[in-house]
C-alpha cells in the first residue's frame, strides 16, 4: 500500500471514533476521500501533519463539519478568506462554537491551529474574542496557535494579545492548563520545531516542569523521539530534570 493511502486509510478509521460521529444529529457524514480535498488550501501531507491519528487526533479538520454552523467551519478550515469575509459582511456571528464537528473551537481558534495567518489577521480585525476556549483545555487563540506549527501565525496573536494587555504577556503561564503544561511543552511535543524557535525567542522558559505529567520541554521531545527539537532545547540550555543533564 502506497504510503498516501496508508495515511488515509488511519484517517478515515478514525470516523468510527466517537468522538468523530455526530448520531445526535444524525447526520452520518462520512470522511471525504483524498481526491476531494482539492478545495482545502494545504496540500494533504500538510493538514496530516498538523493532525491525524497519532498528533491530535481530536482536532482533525480535514471532512466535512457538521451542525448549522457547517458552511462556516468548512469555510475558515478549507482558508477560504474570501467565503470567510463574505459570511461575515452577510453576519455570520464570529463566536459560535465548532461543537458538532470540532470540540467546542470558534473560528479563530481553527484558524490558528491550522496557521491560516491572513484568516488569523482578518478575524482579530473583525473583533474575534482572543480569550475565546473550547472543551479541550484551550483558553486563548495562542495556545491554539501552539498547538499547531505556524510562528506567523503565533506572531499576530501574540502582538494582538500585547496591545489588548498593556504589553504584557506571559507565554510562560501553565496555571490554567488542567495538565500544567507551558506552550513551549506543547510544542516540543508535538514536535513543532517552528513553534519551539518563536516560542524561544520570545521569553518561553525552558526549566518549567508539570508536576502532574512529570515532564518538560526537553523530557517530551526526548520520549517522543523528536530529535530536532530535543537538540533545539538543549543548545538554549534545556536539561532533563529526571536526569540533571543535558542530554536525552
Amino acid at each position: 500500500m502506497k504510503l498516501h493511502k496508508m495515511k488515509w486509510a488511519v484517517v478515515a478509521g478514525l470516523f468510527a471514533m466517537p468522538f468523530m460521529t455526530n448520531a445526535a444529529d444524525n447526520t452520518g457524514f462520512e470522511p471525504i476521500k483524498p481526491d476531494a480535498l482539492a478545495d482545502y488550501r494545504l496540500s494533504y501531507d500538510e493538514m496530516f501533519s498538523i493532525a491525524n491519528s497519532h498528533v491530535l487526533p481530536h482536532r482533525i479538520f480535514y471532512y466535512p463539519s457538521v451542525g448549522e454552523n457547517a458552511e462556516w467551519f468548512d469555510a475558515v478550515k478549507k482558508g477560504n478568506l474570501d467565503k470567510v469575509k463574505a459570511m461575515v459582511e452577510a453576519g455570520q456571528s464570529l463566536e459560535v462554537k465548532d461543537t458538532k464537528s470540532g470540540r467546542g473551537q470558534t473560528a479563530l481558534g481553527w484558524a490558528a491551529f491550522i496557521g491560516y495567518e491572513d484568516i488569523v489577521k482578518y478575524l482579530i480585525d473583525k473583533g474575534a474574542d482572543l480569550y475565546a476556549t473550547d472543551d479541550a483545555d484551550v483558553k486563548n487563540a495562542l495556545k491554539s496557535a501552539a498547538l499547531g506549527n505556524s510562528a506567523a501565525t503565533a506572531k499576530v496573536i501574540y502582538a494582538a494579545l500585547k496591545e489588548k494587555q498593556d504589553g504584557k504577556v506571559d507565554v510562560n503561564y501553565n496555571t490554567f492548563d488542567s495538565d500544567g503544561e507551558s506552550l513551549l511543552m506543547i510544542a516540543a511535543s508535538n514536535n513543532r520545531v517552528d513553534m519551539v524557535n518563536y516560542l524561544l525567542s520570545i521569553g518561553a522558559k525552558i526549566d518549567i516542569v508539570s508536576e502532574k505529567l512529570q515532564q518538560n520541554a526537553l523530557t517530551y521531545a526526548c520520549s517522543r523521539g523528536h530529535q530536532q527539537v530535543a537538540d533545539i532545547l538543549i543548545k538554549n540550555g534545556a536539561v532533563n530534570f529526571k536526569t540533571g543533564k543535558p542530554a536525552c
